[in-house]
């Protein structure tokens, strides 16, 4: 089985995706035999209030069981509170994610700290998209910087109890974030090096590796073959592919 904690839907300013509906992304996904992948609505990036995004990427992934919404919330939104304690009633969905760098705000602040509060009171994992672009590769008038690694650490060392799920970190970001905390995982969607898994696995333990692809911003058979291609041990493997987010997520 492979799991897939790194897929967003919708549509980029700055790139053509060719998976422009959920039953061409679903078929994808399975193509490169991926069974199960948690989704984010793109959109919801830019748009001023997520949950309209949030709200019509529920609807177009209704009919789709393998693809399973991953709502974006913002924190300093006056009604993030209502929004999230609404989300968790929906039972497909197992975790929220949020986007302090496009949507502008610090992990430090008061609002993310009752953000994790509430995860805390109810068991929710949260995801922290690093990234959704390489700074290289970046449309020249909207440079975004990745989330500040040491913020992520700090929030992940004052609330222990919460599973913080780190999306699209470098290599050697994902290294920091794993050693310097205890709840912290991280995917191999943007971790890049010879040998990736195997060198990676040298520095971290498995338990804290997640499969993630970052479909359709990268390449979805890039991640599979580090996979593949890696020399490890099937116990890691599937700690990687899938047990560790099933046990994660109580999937």
């Amino acid at each position: 089985m492979l799991i897939d904690i790194n897929v967003s839907f919708g549509n980029w300013p700055f790139l053509k995706f060719l998976f422009d509906t959920p039953g061409k992304l679903a078929r994808h996904l399975k193509k490169e035999g991926i069974s199960m992948a948690f989704v984010s609505p793109i959109e919801s990036v830019f748009y001023p209030d997520p949950d309209v995004y949030n709200k019509i990427l529920f609807k177009k992934l209704k009919i789709f069981p393998s693809l399973i919404p991953t709502p974006i919330i913002n924190p300093f939104l006056s009604n993030w509170k209502e929004l999230f304690k609404e989300y968790v009633t929906y039972k497909k969905i197992k975790t929220i994610k949020i986007l302090p760098n496009y949507h502008n705000y610090s992990l430090l602040s008061e609002s993310v700290n009752e953000m994790m509060k509430e995860l805390k009171e109810r068991k929710i994992p949260l995801i922290i998209q690093i990234r959704l672009e390489d700074e290289r590769n970046q449309y020249p008038l909207l440079k975004i910087k990745g989330v500040e690694i040491e913020e992520i650490i700090k929030l992940a060392n004052h609330f222990p109890q919460v599973p913080v799920i780190c999306l699209c970190p470098y290599f050697s970001e994902a290294i920091l974030l794993v050693k310097e905390t205890e709840n912290i995982y991280v995917d191999i969607s943007f971790v890049e090096c010879l040998d990736t898994i195997v060198t990676l696995l040298k520095e971290i333990p498995a338990r804290r590796v997640l499969f993630g692809s970052h479909t359709p911003f990268l390449y979805t058979r890039s991640a599979v073959m580090k996979i593949k291609s890696a020399d490890i041990s099937e116990k890691d493997i599937q700690a990687i592919t899938f047990k560790n987010v099933w046990d994660l997520l109580k999937l």
